[in-house]
């Protein structure tokens, strides 16, 4: 799977990621970025090596979107305020997680089957 930089994530979220096992380092493991803006808070976990993601998306501690497990990612983009998570399948849209002016998730998704 193709990613940004390290430096560009930790730019995006405004801090490091925290490994979920601490004796793992970037890019091993699962690692979780966070952001809170006003009463919105995101949690996006990463795990480079098996190109996996998780999505969680909050409002004053309320979960709104939760999203686990997003599987055959092909690349990660960072793009203004944004990142981007692009799928192999052609047929899959890509996912924009946005952090300004509060985290938001966009993914125009079709229902099962549809072409």
């Amino acid at each position: 799977m193709r990613m940004p930089e390290l430096t560009d994530l930790i730019w995006l979220f405004e801090d490091p990621p925290t490994p979920m096992e601490p004796d793992l380092s970037w890019p091993w493991g699962l690692h979780t970025f966070r952001l809170t803006r006003g009463s919105r808070s995101v949690s996006f976990s990463l795990d480079p090596q098996a190109g996996e993601a998780y999505l969680m998306l909050y409002e004053s501690d309320e979960l709104l979107l939760s999203l686990g497990r997003l599987r055959t990612l092909s690349h990660l983009t960072v793009e203004k305020d944004a990142l981007i998570l692009h799928f192999a399948q052609d047929d899959l849209a890509p996912l924009t997680l946005r952090t300004h002016p509060v985290p938001s998730v966009t993914w125009p998704v079709r229902p099962a089957g549809s072409r």
